[in-house]
């Protein structure tokens, strides 16, 4: 089966007016940007804490569905975390009299937490709550240390907590409160929508594996909850509007096993939450070059070398960054040949286009007609004289529509997964960092198994390569040396034993191990 089968894809069901142009979405999904790895394991585990909490999770989903939901604000929540500095110079000021400290801190937090007239801002609740002010402090503080990504300097609306909780999750908002889509662009939700099209034991195990993460009842939940005005958690209106093109994908399988992989070995949710984040961010791009390779009739992942960085560039350096420049390149061959098949979609268009008769600019203002209907253009972007201008013009709007969007989505995701680094050169290339090795020998080992083993799997999985055996079946002669390659593989070898997840045996053999596997 291909991806880009007609029976396996179904059209986006939204309005495309807001659109500068209908080329990336069409092959890879709505919308599929950059986004920091904090902001995409949370977007994901929002919107699956909603279907949970509808009943849903998990549940088969389609393209040509708008999956809407519901996200939780909880602005009480965060403006008590981080918009309220004065707090502690309250309690050292009001220490001989605790009335004298909520009284104050009340009428602060009041005049700093309000936003005009969309959130009122009575925190009275919490005298109530807590003993003392001085332990209203104390649980605050604690919980200020789960910030994700502390210094940032994102405004407080738009800063995020580790999900120890439902009540954790939250979408951020613009500085008035509004929803917004900088932090979450929608790449989450197209992890959770990759999720919801796997095979169906696969999906129900793994909704299985997820549901405790969800629960409410948790001492770590109750910490968060005991700072809001009540149980109810304070919900946003229902949002949807993300779109996956696919029905079927290896790469949702493939997604699917790893991040169950990794939710079955019984980690503490702190771990394991950390593993996710470089899973997903790494499969979705492998999905994304994996997508453009299909897009250009070819069925499989592109390859991606994997350098263990050496003291000097060696052909493994030159093969790693080639493939990497290689594999984002396919994306604009992709759009190239998506405009291509547009131009061509339609067969009532294509008779006139191929008429002798008709005139060499009515043509051209009948192809702008179509393709600013297929491709949601302006026509005035598209104005030309003659075919072939108009064609180089749709060409340039998707490339530059590629750059913009999915280039820059590609190259976020293959650093906050550790895959792309420029350690010791000035050229990104494929760079494991000791992360997402661990993630990816916790997801793909299940038993004690020699290095070549592993290294066959990562091949056949992903498509990476990192040994020499690798290397000669798959790269040309000019990037295959088995002497670089192989002291790549001793280079990673001694990076698994550093990690505590290999050993080196007396016949000179590297046993790779799960250390959280019996």
């Amino acid at each position: 089966m291909k991806i880009t089968d007609k029976d396996n894809t179904q059209p986006y069901t939204g309005s495309k007016k807001d659109f500068l142009g209908w080329f990336n979405e069409a092959i890879w999904g709505h919308r599929l940007e950059r986004q920091p790895g904090s902001a995409l394991l949370l977007e994901f585990l929002g919107m699956a804490e909603a279907m949970h909490r509808g009943g849903k999770l998990l549940a088969l989903t389609e393209p040509g569905e708008d999956i809407r939901y519901s996200a939780h604000t909880l602005i009480h929540l965060r403006s008590i975390l981080f918009n309220n500095p004065l707090m502690e110079e309250v309690r050292a000021r009001c220490q001989g009299s605790d009335d004298d400290a909520w009284e104050i801190w009340l009428r602060e937090i009041k005049n700093q937490a309000a936003v005009g007239d969309k959130f009122t801002a009575d925190f009275s609740y919490l005298r109530h709550r807590f003993h003392s002010f001085s332990d209203l402090v104390s649980r605050v503080t604690l919980l200020r240390r789960i910030t994700m990504d502390p210094g940032s300097g994102r405004t407080w609306t738009r800063q995020l907590l580790f999900p120890i909780g439902p009540a954790a999750l939250y979408e951020p908002s613009s500085e008035n409160l509004e929803r917004d889509r900088v932090l979450f662009t929608r790449t989450g939700e197209l992890a959770y929508l990759m999720l919801s099209r796997a095979s169906e034991p696969l999906r129900l195990s793994l909704a299985a594996k997820l549901s405790p993460l969800f629960d409410t009842a948790t001492i770590r939940n109750k910490l968060l909850t005991s700072l809001l005005p009540s149980a109810e958690l304070e919900r946003a209106s229902m949002k949807g509007g993300t779109y996956l093109p696919y029905k079927r994908h290896p790469a949702f399988d493939r997604l699917a096993e790893d991040v169950h992989s990794l939710l079955s070995l019984g980690l503490p949710d702190q771990d394991v939450l950390e593993y996710l984040m470089h899973v997903i961010s790494f499969n979705i791009y492998i999905y994304a070059i994996e997508t453009a390779n299909q897009w250009l009739e070819k069925e499989q992942i592109p390859v991606c070398v994997c350098e263990i960085p050496g003291p000097r560039m060696d052909v493994v350096r030159k093969a790693s960054i080639a493939t990497r420049d290689e594999n984002e390149g396919l994306g604009v061959l992709a759009v190239r040949r998506f405009v291509e098949l547009a131009i061509r979609s339609n067969s009532n268009v294509n008779e006139q286009l191929d008429s002798p008769d008709l005139p060499e600019e009515e043509k051209a203002e009948l192809l702008v007609e179509h393709l600013a209907e297929v491709c949601s253009i302006d026509e005035e972007d598209l104005k030309a004289s003659s075919m072939d201008d108009v064609r180089r013009k749709v060409i340039s709007l998707a490339e530059s529509g590629y750059r913009d969007g999915t280039a820059a989505a590609l190259l976020g995701l293959g650093r906050v997964s550790g895959l792309l680094d420029k350690r010791g050169t000035t050229k990104v290339r494929y760079a494991p960092s000791d992360r997402l090795l661990r993630t990816l020998v916790l997801a793909n080992v299940t038993h004690q198994v020699e290095e070549d083993e592993l290294l066959c799997i990562l091949n056949q999985r992903y498509h990476l390569v990192f040994g020499p055996r690798e290397a000669a079946t798959e790269l040309p002669a000019n990037f295959h040396d088995d002497g670089d390659f192989s002291k790549n593989k001793e280079r990673l070898a001694r990076r698994l034993i550093g990690l505590g997840l290999a050993q080196r045996m007396s016949d000179a053999c590297t046993y790779i191990r799960n250390p959280y596997l019996k």
